[in-house]
């Protein structure tokens, strides 16, 4: 899900709540983060991730409800963009993930990072309705989400402790700021992008939802013994870490209360939006196409609302899959209400086909070698492979005008999604994970903090 750890106050460079043990759980994560984008980036010379892994592991929401794509919940969280992606994630999930790690142990950190991974994935198909149609169609990748989960836990557990920044613009530029002043704005930073809708591209509210998954898990995967440990510990180690101090009084401040739960409450709003399905309407079609383009592999979504197909066609962002798409609507091969449950069979199918561009008409060639395609019950292309060979059309400032031949070779694969559905149910689960969250960080922070916050210094 996008690396935005970089918009918050600074990068931190060291939390005083360092760990005495090595933290095994949090190691092995960083690793197979590491291993999974080394052999998902050696192809571009490990700068960014191929396009066909994002295809291939990348969240979908429309996919959510197939079995055999489920797969992609957890393979989403091991992805990343580029370096500066697993950079930030990794260097993230290390400086809070250590301490987490100790006070909960190596399980019960694995735990709630696969688990707030997971309800990540669940927040974003949720808050898909605000990006519109598009967004149930655009895969997710990267750890944040999972991250997220981590900083809740550590803002619960250690809202005290001071970090130290650094600014990255400015190379002396080092302050203290306590560590819940911190993860509260990034957290703020997050919702508030999302319900703006900044950011194209960039899963927000996974990441908002991992966060609140971390609050509402916490109390269950935390143990009484090692919470107890780990406070009578920090006592006789007052050189390594914080000096523990007990406070009169406990927990989170008033003020971080207060903060927390305007952000989650606003959370709890667009959920039960979400799960009322009054923003979503009907069925889409949810297609998965496979093609290959002049010798590159490629593997794209997308989602249409019939009838309206040539129209959400014209906002796909990949070009290729765009062209493909658009060959097949003018040859009325993708929706063709006239070819309801039919079998279509075409070999060596030579001509043009007519396009409107930006008001001009243009007539590119298309020569179809092949076609076997299915057509579900309302004339949607349900399942086909093909070749055809077609020019491109080239947009310029001043004209439209056709270009070289393409070659396309491509299998396509369409499922059914009732969309209101879909977005109802994880609403409703995004609904409760909220809620709890909003009740832990508001009753439960007393029992929980290892670190009190005090009266803010900045120095």
């Amino acid at each position: 899900m996008s690396p935005h750890f970089k918009r918050g106050l600074g990068l931190p460079l060291e939390t005083p709540s360092r760990v005495g043990a090595w933290p095994l759980a949090t190691s092995i994560i960083v690793a197979v983060n590491v291993f999974a984008y080394a052999l998902t980036t050696y192809e571009n010379f490990f700068s960014m991730v191929s396009d066909y892994w994002v295809g291939v592991g990348g969240f979908v929401p429309a996919l959510m409800t197939s079995l055999e794509q489920a797969y992609r919940v957890l393979s989403s969280m091991f992805l990343h963009a580029d370096l500066f992606h697993i950079f930030f994630n990794m260097y993230f999930l290390y400086v809070f993930g250590r301490a987490v790690e100790e006070a909960l142990g190596d399980w019960r950190l694995s735990t709630l990072y696969v688990a707030s991974g997971v309800v990540a994935s669940i927040f974003h198909t949720a808050f898909s309705f605000i990006g519109g149609l598009s967004a149930y169609a655009i895969p997710a990748i990267g750890a944040s989400g999972a991250i997220s989960g981590v900083l809740s836990a550590y803002l619960i557990l250690f809202p005290g402790t001071s970090l130290v920044l650094w600014i990255p613009f400015f190379p002396l530029a080092f302050f203290r700021l306590r560590a819940s002043y911190y993860l509260v704005f990034w957290f703020a930073t997050q919702v508030i992008y999302g319900y703006a809708r900044l950011g194209a591209g960039v899963a927000f509210f996974a990441h908002a939802g991992g966060f609140v998954a971390g609050m509402a898990l916490l109390p269950m995967l935390v143990g009484r013994e090692g919470l107890h440990r780990f406070k009578v510990t920090r006592l006789h180690l007052w050189h390594s870490y914080v000096v523990f101090m007990p406070l009169a009084k406990r927990g989170l401040s008033s003020a971080t209360k207060a903060m927390i739960a305007v952000l989650v409450a606003s959370l709890v709003i667009g959920a039960a939006c979400a799960s009322s399905g009054a923003f979503v309407e009907g069925d889409a079609k949810a297609v998965t196409l496979e093609y290959t383009v002049e010798g590159k592999d490629c593997i794209d979504f997308a989602v249409f609302k019939l009838p309206d197909v040539e129209g959400q066609i014209a906002k796909i962002p990949s070009d290729s899959t765009r062209i493909l798409l658009s060959r097949l609507e003018a040859a009325g091969l993708l929706y063709d209400a006239s070819k309801a449950g039919q079998d279509i069979s075409l070999r060596g199918v030579k001509g043009r086909v007519s396009l409107i561009v930006r008001g001009v008409r243009v007539e590119p060639r298309l020569d179809i070698k092949y076609f076997e395609g299915t057509y579900d019950g309302d004339g949607f292309l349900q399942y086909c492979t093909g070749e055809l060979w077609t020019q491109v059309v080239y947009i310029s400032a001043h004209a439209v005008s056709l270009g070289e031949p393409v070659n396309y070779k491509f299998r396509l694969g369409t499922r059914t999604v009732n969309l209101a559905l879909l977005t109802q149910c994880t609403g409703m689960a995004s609904l409760v994970v909220a809620t709890v969250a909003l009740v832990v960080a508001l009753t439960k922070d007393k029992d929980l903090t290892l670190i009190s916050e005090e009266e803010a210094r900045f120095w």
